[in-house]
């Protein structure tokens, strides 16, 4: 009985360690993707408040 609580609990205990690996494994993978979405998100709005050209104003210095 003893022998069958021991393998049980190693039994366990590997499966949990390697649960844990695999949801940080998905956790880094997805943190990776949003950080990729974010990037290309900020690209097009960037492009898009780019001055390129406008009317031009004359400075005058006020005395």
């Amino acid at each position: 009985m003893l022998k069958f609580l021991l393998i049980l609990s190693l039994i366990v205990y590997v499966f949990y360690k390697i649960g844990s690996f695999f949801f940080r494994a998905g956790a880094a993978a997805q943190e990776l993707k949003g950080y990729k979405q974010q990037q290309q998100r900020k690209t097009p709005q960037a492009k898009k408040n780019k001055v390129n050209g406008g009317d031009y104003v004359d400075y005058e210095e006020v005395k």
